[in-house]
């Protein structure tokens, strides 16, 4: 009988073929981090489990519902254990071997444990009497005691076990649990892109090889480039004022970008300096220096990726650059490249970067191992949280010291890393020499006169009339305060001269919105805004004066950072807090403790932004003790202690997305209604590329049943089509039906009441 592995309408693929052309591809992809022959053995036995009838059954449409991939795990277990074969001597990464390829097409198994062997069925073969259900609900593919020894022949005949050698890979032993748990995620990703790649190169007719064409990086070439777009422009030639300091900045991370090896650094300098020149300078130096492939620039919020990565690929070209996961229609012909991550820069946001490292789920994972041999600069470091700071930061440890990769965390605000309990010994290099100096001199170019008031409340109506300036900004923690602020604006100013700025404007309404913005600004017009911290990453505005109501201290020293930007005058900046009677009055939990931190540290220390022992006092508060802002969930705590990749895979999360919910709102009203057409044609199933397509009028926000209940009053809820069984499921989407609960300046309406919509 032959073996197949898959078939087209004029060819089937031999099973060898596509075995060998996996463990090829997959030890090339672990060249980069000494991985590849443990790469290689993944992808030489992940399809044994098709030598099988029940999966050739499969192929010819007459069986369904069989697990092809736990037989590689078994067959290689029994190998190492009990037919003591001298194959490899590190038992686990024999275990390691075994997961990814029982993992290969769902999500990566669990605990790398020696009670994890038996609960994934290691130990032994199945009970060929009985039907045998996998774990993924499927029936083991390995049907019987002859089938097993035509298996074990075939693959001596075709020399598909390796005798790994001791000095190919790391000392297991004495690596991190996160470190133990990166390694089997990257060679997990690289036996996933291996048997993806090989089968699309099957069925698009081409050699696999052609997946060794690495789109990598090339330093020089891209400096020069650099140098031309800040020379055309005259950057780096004044050496007074803030371009003097953003030239001190940039000039720091060129020199640390070509002397420091590949490492764990930080870049701390206040805002408005030129960080996005200066952590591509550094890059571009490191990628040169330690002969790295890739450039990743990793932001935290998605509405800021398009903007920094159409000004990188204004600076090196189409070519060069792309984002992932932004909002922006990605062409097909490069849509590979950014699913696997292989193109020389790439920009991402944290939530995309962060849940691919610590992430488990195949399609996703595919991407990870090209984040071996790369350089990542992480820019407002600060916004990553700390219920999940330890593995976070433990795990890009990790990804310098084994995968020759650099990370630099970037921020106004760096919080002291060491100052948590179970990352007291984490070194993070500062590539800036003298940061309290740098703060100095900043804060004398760039005046701000402070006022705080963190003993008094104030009211709505007092803040109105702080300032008698033509141009004020006011910030605050939830939407609902920044509304009410905005009525109170136009009460006193008119209409055409106030401005909203927050989650419930979609993504273009936002760009508008700050477009008119600074143009008013820049010719001195009135400009009234109120605005969430939505305003506080990626939107370069410069008012001369504004207001922030008490929230975590970086969150207001990035609100700072908008005020007299340029250092044009003295600007005038006012910390308040307001009588609190609702518990909602703060984004979360944790937001609340730490503005109540901040609030503290204002009383005993007053507020001096370009201080850094205040903001050291913060995160030394923040990190003290038993705090719940000390640790990381205990989800994740557990995870780690018993080396549970599943278990973390399925709490890291850095936003929590089960209630996110995804409105299609009329901001560009002839656009909305030629989508709303194309969906009603098709019973308002939507697909992934409309979904694409509709982001920059899609409005995202979290919904409790309330909020569900609205939406079901005036928006319609759209489906998508399962890829499993072709039916139509209701999903997280809609898309509005009342064109009224969508406000030209407000944005989304999100509640009733009699007369008209509130939010």
């Amino acid at each position: 009988m032959e073996y197949f592995s898959h078939t087209r309408a004029d060819k089937n693929e031999y099973l060898i073929d596509h075995l060998r052309n996996t463990g090829d591809l997959a030890s090339f992809f672990a060249l980069s981090f000494g991985g590849s022959e443990i790469a290689e053995q993944a992808g030489l036995l992940h399809d044994l489990g098709k030598h099988t009838k029940k999966f050739q059954g499969v192929l010819a449409g007459t069986v369904h519902g069989i697990d092809h991939s736990a037989v590689g795990a078994e067959y290689y277990w029994n190998k190492v254990s009990y037919d003591e074969e001298d194959l490899i001597d590190d038992p686990f990464l024999a275990q390691v071997i075994c997961n990814v390829i029982q993992s290969h097409h769902s999500d990566l198994h669990g605990e790398l444990t020696d009670r994890a062997i038996e609960d994934y069925g290691y130990m032994a073969y199945p009970d060929f009497d009985k039907k045998v259900i996998t774990d993924n609900n499927k029936e083991n593919a390995l049907g019987s005691k002859k089938e097993l020894e035509q298996i074990d022949s075939y693959v001596k005949d075709n020399s598909l076990l390796r005798v790994i050698s001791d000095e190919t890979f790391p000392e297991t032993d004495s690596m991190s649990p996160e470190a133990k748990m990166l390694y089997e995620r990257m060679i997990y990703s690289c036996l996933v892109d291996a048997d993806y790649s090989s089968t699309a190169a099957f069925y698009d007719e081409v050699d696999y090889s052609t997946y060794k064409k690495e789109n990598i990086l090339n330093p020089e070439e891209l400096l020069k480039k650099l140098d031309e777009y800040r020379a055309a422009r005259g950057y780096g030639f004044s050496g007074s004022g803030l371009n003097g300091i953003r030239n001190e900045v940039y000039k720091c991370c060129e020199k640390a970008g070509r002397e420091l090896p590949a490492g764990l650094y930080t870049l701390t300098a206040p805002t408005g300096t030129g960080k996005t020149h200066a952590l591509i300078r550094f890059a571009l130096e490191q990628a040169k220096k330690n002969n790295q492939k890739r450039i990743f620039v990793v932001l935290p919020y998605l509405s800021i990726i398009e903007q920094n990565a159409s000004e990188y690929r204004e600076i090196f070209g189409e070519d060069n650059c792309i984002e992932q996961d932004s909002q922006t229609e990605i062409p097909e012909e490069i849509k590979l490249y950014s699913d696997r991550w292989d193109y020389p820069i790439i920009v991402t946001t944290a939530v995309s970067f962060f849940e691919t490292l610590c992430g488990g789920q195949a399609a996703k994972e595919r991407k990870l191992h090209n984040t071996a041999d790369s350089v990542i600069v992480f820019d407002e470091a600060q916004t990553l949280p700390s219920f999940l700071l330890d593995v976070t930061m433990r795990t890009l440890e990790a990804l310098t010291k084994y995968f020759n990769s650099t990370v630099l965390l970037s921020t106004a605000t760096q919080p002291d890393y060491n100052q948590r309990k179970n990352l007291f010994d984490l070194k993070a290099k500062e590539i800036i020499p003298d940061v309290r100096g740098l703060y100095e001199k900043y804060g004398e170019i760039r005046k701000l006169d402070i006022s705080t008031n963190a003993s008094t409340p104030e009211t709505f109506e007092e803040l109105v009339e702080c300032f008698d300036i033509n141009q004020q900004l006011f910030v605050f923690n939830t939407t609902g305060k920044a509304l009410k602020m905005f009525e109170l604006l136009k009460e006193k100013y008119g209409d055409d001269d106030c401005f909203l700025l927050s989650s419930a404007l979609c993504s273009e309404h936002k760009s508008d919105t700050i477009k008119e913005i600074k143009n008013r600004i820049s010719n001195g017009m009135n400009c009234y805004v109120a605005a969430t911290q939505c305003i506080e990453a990626g939107v370069d505005l410069d008012f001369p004066a504004g207001m922030r109501e008490c929230a975590p201290l970086p969150s207001i020293i990035q609100t700072a950072g908008r005020i007299n930007r340029n250092g044009k005058s003295v600007g005038k900046f006012h910390v308040f807090y307001l009588d609190e009677k609702n518990k909602n009055g703060y984004p979360g939990i944790t937001y609340r403790n730490e503005s109540y931190v901040t609030r503290n540290i204002i009383k005993n220390m007053g507020l001096d932004i370009n201080d850094n022992k205040i903001i050291t006092e913060y995160y030394t508060q923040i990190f003290s003790g038993d705090a719940e802002e000390n640790s990381d969930i205990a989800e994740i705590s557990e995870a780690i202690e018993e080396l549970d990749t599943h278990k973390l895979y399925e709490n890291y999360k850095l936003i929590e997305d089960n209630d996110e919910l995804n409105v299609i709102v009329p901001y560009k009203p002839d656009e909305f209604e030629n989508l709303h057409k194309e969906l009603s044609f098709k019973n308002f199933c939507i697909s992934k590329k409309e979904m694409k397509a509709a982001g920059n009028m899609t409005v995202r926000l979290y919904g409790n049943r309330n909020i569900r209940e609205y939406l079901d009053r005036h928006c319609r809820q759209l489906s998508a089509r399962s890829s499993e069984t072709g039916n139509s499921i209701g999903i997280n989407w809609y898309i509005v039906e009342d064109v009224d609960i969508y406000d030209p300046k407000e944005g989304l309406i999100k509640e009733e009441k009699e007369g008209g919509f509130v939010f």
